[in-house]
């Protein structure tokens, strides 16, 4: 196993967290749960003034907003067109390469209920990557995704730790574990590259988050072949369920939004 890219000192990693936190606020209040929190807040204003319909009006539409928010039907107008441009591959139909990159995603700690971290996404993509190790892909697994929190237990370490059990070498393994946002994935990975004489990778990571994460990657110079997994959202069948809210549609349609409005922001900054 090796390791690159320094630490940053502890400063610096709470500079990035405070700076998380505002883009975290900032990013919410634009969000489903976001904008129905503004348009309550100003329907007690308009109620304060005494402009009930208005009130009502306000009310009115933050429900509406929340239901279409909150079914499956806005699942297939926002999910479905990110799922769609990186359909499922065989192993047999994907290329060689010098290395695979899988990315990570959030990881909660371990504690006294829960003995091992906690990596959600991030273990069908460590899976999907060691099948394709184990396929005879690439020589290399490239962990990368570090801790917003320099508390929290970075990805890249979770990562390694499930590789290692699904039988992946630890020689195989290099871990970068600096990067915080996809683009710090991609530049930090680009290094780990250069190093290593890295040209041509599969990319690992859920097909919602592949569009931005291959434009990231190849703005830094690789040369990227999709390797999608974590297919959590199935077909989609028009049919009455497809009005019914739940809390569960409205967090995979908030991802989705989140994802749509970060492929924007990469766009402006010239980062895919």
């Amino acid at each position: 196993m090796r390791y690159y890219a320094p630490r940053p000192a502890q400063d610096a990693c709470g500079s990035h967290a405070i700076a998380f936190l505002l883009e975290k606020v900032a990013t919410l209040l634009v969000l489903p749960v976001g904008i129905v929190l503004l348009l309550g807040l100003a329907a007690l204003l308009a109620l304060a003034r005494k402009r009930h319909r208005l009130c009502g009006a306000l009310l009115g539409t933050a429900l509406l907003w929340l239901w279409m928010c909150s079914t499956p039907l806005a699942s297939a107008l926002l999910l479905g067109p990110l799922i769609g441009q990186y359909p499922p591959k065989r192993l047999a139909e994907l290329p060689n390469a010098d290395a695979i990159v899988v990315l990570g995603s959030a990881v909660l700690p371990a504690n006294e209920l829960r003995p091992f971290p906690h990596i959600h996404t991030t273990a069908d993509r460590a899976w999907h990557a060691a099948r394709l190790f184990h396929g005879g892909k690439a020589p290399l697994v490239v962990a990368s995704g570090g801790a917003v929190w320099p508390t929290r237990r970075r990805a890249a370490e979770s990562m390694r730790e499930m590789l290692l059990a699904l039988g992946v070498p630890n020689a195989a393994v290099v871990l970068e574990r600096d990067s915080r946002t996809t683009r710090e994935n991609a530049v930090q990975t680009s290094r780990v590259a250069a190093e290593q004489g890295i040209a041509d990778i599969l990319l690992v990571t859920s097909p919602w988050h592949m569009p931005r994460a291959v434009a990231a990657f190849r703005a830094v110079g690789l040369r990227v072949t999709p390797a999608p997994s974590d297919y959590a959202q199935g077909p989609f069948h028009v049919r009455w369920t497809a009005f019914l809210p739940s809390a569960a549609t409205l967090s995979r349609n908030t991802k989705a939004m989140r994802e749509l409005l970060a492929q924007l922001v990469y766009r402006w900054r010239g980062w895919a």
